[in-house]
Parts: C-alpha cells; structure tokens; sequence
C-alpha cells in the first residue's frame, strides 16, 4: 500500500511567479516529481524536468478527473506538466480504477514514454478519497474552488 499526500506549494526555483501554487503530489512522503525524475534516470531517459501544475492547469486539466477517481469510478489524471508552462507539451499522468476497495495508479506520458513500470501505485480508498476531496474543498491560490 502507498500514501497520498497533496497540498499546494510555491516552487520559488521557478521563473515564474513566486507565488504561484502547484498542486504537489507526494507518494510515500516522496515528491512525484522526485520519482519521475529517478525512473527516467534508470531507464536512460532524459528527463523531461515536468513540474507540478499551476493552480489554474489543475482547475482546466484535473479537477472533474480527481473528483470521479475519489469516487471510485475511472479517471486519467495529469498530474505533471512541461516546465514552460504548457501542459500539452508535455505531461505524467495515472490511469486510476477502483478495485476492491483500492485505488491504483497506472502511469503514463506524453510524449510517450513507458512509465508503466514506476508504480503501480496503490492507495485505500477511505484514506485517498480524504486525500482528494480535502484538496478539491480547500480554497486553491487562484481563488476559487481547485
């Protein structure tokens, strides 16, 4: 079984903004992007450095994708985007079902790339529906609702 944390968090080596928020995503304690960036190293991959998404990326991309995955129903959701800003450049994502009172995450990219192999990540679904909708009911940087 894995943990789920998500909070929002400024990333101040950024060219952007300083208080722009991203949505972090941290698996067993460990930043996503830490792991990402491990398994493409192994893998012999350059890596492709994607960030957390903004505020905003999470609100256009994301939302209704985390909200069925906390209600148990399938989902794809983007959870790194390029570091240039443009989510279509480049992006991670997780192909999440619900079985038996688990959620699994099944990785995936763009452009593609195998990351099928990093994971698959496995959380309860009490303890990742907490998770989700506590992110989704707390007021997001930008203002509104995430």
């Amino acid at each position: 079984m894995n943990t789920l944390q998500l909070r929002w968090h400024a990333l101040a080596d950024q060219a952007r903004n300083a208080e722009d928020k991203h949505l972090q995503v941290l698996i067993d304690g460990q930043p996503l992007t830490a792991l990402v960036r491990q398994f493409e190293l192994a893998q012999g991959y350059l890596p492709f450095d994607d960030t957390f998404l903004l505020a905003d990326d999470v609100a256009w991309y994301a939302r209704s994708a985390w909200q069925r995955s906390a209600e148990g129903r399938p989902a794809r959701l983007v959870l790194l985007g390029c570091g240039c800003g443009d989510v279509d450049c480049s992006q991670l994502y997780a192909d999440v079902r619900e079985h038996r009172g688990w959620v699994q995450w099944t990785m995936g990219g763009w452009p593609e790339r195998d990351y099928r192999s990093l994971g698959p990540f496995w959380f309860e679904l009490t303890d990742y529906r907490q998770a989700v909708l506590g992110i989704l009911s707390a007021e997001c940087p930008t203002g509104h609702p995430a």
